[in-house]
């Protein structure tokens, strides 16, 4: 056991010894790509509701990063504060026919993202887990009756991309997919719904290395 701890020491030394370490600021734009069907929504009174996603707007993110270099290998964990906004058409059935209104919600996350990349002159290739910690959401869908939100602490997905580091600014475009589907925090009188679909962004990043 002590040989073990003892390799395992000199080990991570040396590869601190001969890695380079940066650190820097990172901000963004992200574009979501969600094409899913409507979900139909009843509560105990029987009364229903269609809700179909409108659109989704750009989402914004910054935060830190910082990355440990080997040759042309790298680790690069980021700690992003990520917020967007989804817009939905909400169809409620009534006696007095269909009434449909606009109604949105905002999302709030810490996004880290832990990438593993190869780096050959300017350009590098990167991918690796993410996991999207829930902070903060507000939403108008409260109009309908019965509704809850139940958010997981956490989700996860996966991104990769490419980006370019010149001089000191570091530019990327990544694709993240996602493991959960989209508006699995929806509840209605104990019933829990989501759209068929799971989100992806295409993620657009400029970073400054301090």
């Amino acid at each position: 056991m002590c040989r073990i701890t003892t390799t395992f020491v000199l080990l991570f030394s040396s590869f601190c010894l001969f890695s380079q370490f940066e650190m820097g600021v990172k901000a963004g734009l992200s574009s979501t790509q969600l094409i899913t069907e409507g979900i139909l929504l009843q509560n105990q009174e029987n009364d229903s509701y269609q809700l179909n996603v409108n659109h989704v707007d750009y989402g914004i993110h910054f935060g830190l990063y910082g990355r440990i270099s080997l040759a042309n290998i790298f680790l690069e964990p980021s700690f992003l504060l990520n917020s967007n906004q989804v817009n939905y058409q909400l169809d409620e059935f009534n006696e007095s026919g269909i009434f449909s209104s606009l109604q949105s919600e905002s999302f709030q996350h810490l996004d880290i993202p832990l990438l593993i990349g190869f780096k050959t002159g300017i350009l590098k290739i990167q991918g690796g887990p993410v996991a999207h910690i829930y902070l903060n959401n507000t939403s108008a869908l409260g109009n309908i009756n019965g509704y809850e939100e139940k958010f997981e602490t956490a989700n996860y997905g996966y991104q990769f991309g490419v980006g370019l580091d010149i001089w000191r600014f570091r530019l990327e475009c990544n694709y993240e997919g996602n493991l959960h589907k989209f508006g699995d925090h929806i509840t209605v009188d104990g019933n829990q719904y989501s759209f068929s679909a799971k989100p992806a962004r295409i993620i657009s990043t400029l970073g400054y290395a301090f």
